[in-house]
């Protein structure tokens, strides 16, 4: 019987504390959250504002690093999935996934961010000259849409190691196949984890001025818990992200190796 929304949530707390060695992946996240958010809280109190070439610089930086963690997260996890793996995962193997996978998924992610841009600019534009909420609604809700077929790419080129520009053709064809289970576990990661901080495609900022804060957001969830217990609530926060940010990539990983041995490839 094929597997739902929620199970495959649910399946993801169950394999997560079978293979705690994974939490390291989130341990490393937690860890590059923190430096951000130091290097954010510097900026904030004062400090020199960054010029354009300086914000291209960080940003450029932290989606290298980004992706290389990302690639080592997603190697590791699927390395966990995969019932024809004999060997126990273990910390070297995030260390490979980053060797092997961390310049496609930069690349892919420099790509997308481009094309991104593209777009927004003359969307932009129109939404200046016309003004009409209606408008504002369909146009980013279509290109909401558009980036939702994406979504997939980067589980996909680690998972099946395949070169970019198949990743994304992939992408668009299983998210087609499944297009309501994907939009509900997308729901699921940006409630659960920081907006896009392992995603380079995303960092493309929210109109502040300083660098450093267009490369991380903290969702409601982490700035709810840091309102009601103060300074301790970030240490919570971080502990929760820890696991949070494993099992937000993990029910990515699970839902496409499950459908695709199930269905077949998607290519």
């Amino acid at each position: 019987m094929q597997k739902g929304l929620f199970q495959y949530i649910g399946d993801s707390f169950t394999t997560l504390f079978n293979n705690r060695v994974l939490l390291f992946t989130g341990f490393m996240e937690v860890l590059l959250t923190g430096i951000t958010l130091i290097m954010t809280l510097g900026g904030a109190m004062g400090g020199p504002r960054a010029g354009i070439f300086s914000v291209i610089f960080l940003v450029a930086v932290m989606g290298l690093i980004a992706s290389f963690m990302l690639a080592g997260k997603i190697y590791m996890i699927k390395k966990v999935y995969d019932s024809d793996e004999e060997k126990p995962v273990e910390i070297g193997d995030y260390f490979e996934g980053m060797r092997h996978f961390g310049l496609k998924i930069f690349g892919g992610s420099m790509f997308l961010m481009i094309c991104v841009v593209l777009v927004t600019l003359p969307v932009a534009y129109i939404l200046l000259r016309t003004g009409s909420l209606p408008v504002i609604i369909v146009i980013f809700g279509g290109l909401l849409i558009l980036l939702l077929f994406v979504t997939l790419w980067d589980t996909i080129l680690v998972v099946d190691d395949i070169d970019v520009t198949s990743a994304f053709g992939d992408s668009i064809s299983f998210v087609k196949g499944n297009f309501w289970v994907v939009l509900g576990l997308n729901i699921f990661a940006g409630l659960i984890t920081t907006n896009d901080i392992l995603n380079p495609a995303g960092m493309i900022g929210d109109g502040q001025q300083m660098g450093v804060e267009t490369t991380v957001n903290l969702s409601f969830l982490y700035r709810w818990i840091v309102e009601i217990f103060g300074p301790a609530g970030w240490f919570i926060g971080m502990l929760l992200l820890m696991v949070l940010s494993v099992i937000a990539t993990m029910v990515f990983v699970d839902l496409y190796m499950d459908r695709r041995n199930r269905y077949g490839s998607f290519s």
